[in-house]
């Protein structure tokens, strides 16, 4: 998910992306805390756990 984050906002699809992961009933963010989140990530994420 955080991979397709950059490509979605390269390509003009990002709020499709998210309006489609605010739809998952639940998100499962497996491992998601073992790697270090860029300044992006850091943003992208409030905002999906938001929807």
């Amino acid at each position: 998910m955080l991979q397709e984050l950059p490509l979605a906002k390269g390509d003009g699809s990002y709020a499709k992306l998210l309006a489609r992961l605010a739809k998952t009933d639940v998100l499962v963010l497996n491992d998601w805390g073992l790697i270090k989140l860029n300044a992006a990530q850091r943003r992208d994420l409030p905002e999906i756990l938001e929807d």
